[in-house]
């Protein structure tokens, strides 16, 4: 297996001595450089005050996920990836913490990750003043549905309104979902619930399409906006039945894509961040509920008129490849991937009207046809696991944290294939 050497500094570095590696600089603030292109500075600045670990934990997952679009996937699938990175104090990573970060990344990508932290020569930049007014939680706001109903859902039962984080890169149809989300919120709710948006990617062409490591660059950036406003709890909502990655067909093994929430996921970074001495602990508030049952319980609770219109407005789609399509739109949820399915079960087991806009309802003729033949294979897996079921040695072969209850995950499975077979996949 071939090895491949990155190397992750900020801007002004002058450390030359790792030749022989791929070289990304991190601009120093808010900006771009020849291969990043970043709204938060290399030290954070416009965070405030926050724990070096949580500086380097960033800088980490960022690297990661740069990594991770700028490799390219062999036929063997698995990636040999050697990453060093500059960071502000190399000591509180010795030991566990880079061995447990080496292992979350494996189990979320599937690759085997070398991780090298070396001291950063530079000199930290002047940090914005610490927010004088704290928050309790943080919560992930991304422009998808699931994350979308999660903010209703908070907004309903927490004491105050949480601090909402979203990331976008270049995908053009996630930037708009979130700015949809966060202009009706602004309008829907007294006080308006304050959403930080930022933005991280790479300048060169990605050649890798999955991102997998995105969930971990997702998570360390709420954490470092958390630490900066002293909350400790971090939000991730995700429907539990899609957050256990069962695969639907034997031949088939779980999409890693959906590792992101996966309650093994969490217990890694759990123990992660307390291996860090970091204080804040990361939840996923739907990890009990199918997507339909996520959507009863916030509709039960009456949110602002419109919540539903906003909702067909988000995006889940896991391929938006439509632009290859004669006639089709890139930025429309295909309607017959497996995430799309998941949506659209959703709305028909919550009793609620979809008012999406589907790729698969718009087109016609071959090139319907075309889209079809393109979703063969979810089609298929689908129509297998409703019909037949997930055998429970699936669940049993399964990696799980340790006080994971097989029984419970067996029956949010059987609720699951249940939405889903209440779609018409033709």
């Amino acid at each position: 297996m071939p090895l491949t050497r990155f190397y992750v500094s900020g801007e002004d570095s002058t450390n030359q001595s790792l030749a022989d590696h791929h070289r990304l600089r991190w601009p120093t603030t808010a900006g771009e450089t020849d291969t990043v292109k970043s709204a938060i500075g290399w030290w954070l600045p416009t965070l405030g005050q926050v724990p070096t670990q949580t500086i380097d934990l960033v800088r980490i997952a960022g690297s990661a996920y740069l990594v991770d679009r700028l490799s390219g996937r062999p036929s063997a699938f698995t990636r040999r990836l050697h990453l060093t990175v500059e960071v502000a104090d190399p000591t509180p990573w010795e030991g566990e913490a880079i061995n447990q970060l080496a292992q979350l990344l494996f189990w979320l990508t599937g690759d085997t990750w070398d991780l090298q932290l070396i001291q950063d020569p530079t000199i930290p930049e002047t940090s914005a003043p610490m927010a004088s007014d704290g928050v309790d939680a943080v919560a992930l706001l991304s422009g998808g549905l699931d994350s979308y109903l999660g903010a209703l859902h908070l907004l309903s039962t927490l004491s105050g309104p949480p601090l909402f984080v979203g990331h976008y890169d270049t995908a053009t149809a996630v930037r708009r979902a979130q700015n949809t989300v966060h202009g009706w919120l602004q309008e829907a709710y007294t006080p308006p619930p304050s959403y930080t948006q930022i933005e991280f990617t790479q300048v060169a062409d990605k050649k890798e399409s999955s991102s997998r490591s995105r969930s971990l660059l997702f998570v360390a950036l709420g954490v470092a906006v958390a630490a900066s406003r002293h909350a400790s709890r971090l939000f991730v909502p995700e429907n539990g039945f899609t957050s256990l990655n069962l695969p639907l067909h034997p031949n088939r093994a779980g999409a890693l894509s959906t590792r992101s929430t996966h309650p093994e996921t969490f217990y890694r970074i759990n123990t992660l961040l307390q291996t860090l001495n970091l204080a804040v602990a990361v939840a996923n508030p739907f990890a009990e509920h199918t997507k339909g049952e996520e959507m009863r319980l916030v509709a039960d609770r009456h949110p602002p008129g419109g919540w539903d219109r906003v909702a067909g407005l988000t995006v889940s789609c896991s391929k938006l490849d439509g632009a290859r399509i004669k006639g089709g739109n890139s930025t429309l949820n295909c309607g017959l991937c497996y995430a799309c399915v998941t949506r659209r079960g959703a709305f028909i087991a919550a009793g609620v009207d979809d008012p999406t806009i589907y790729l698969s309802d718009e087109l016609t003729g071959d090139a319907r046809l075309e889209l079809l033949e393109r979703r063969y294979s979810d089609r298929a897996a689908i129509s297998y696991a409703t019909t037949r079921g997930i055998d429970d040695d699936a669940i049993d072969a399964g990696t799980w944290p340790p006080d994971a209850d097989l029984d419970a995950i067996s029956d949010l499975a059987r609720r699951g294939l249940a939405e889903l077979g209440k779609v018409d996949l033709a």
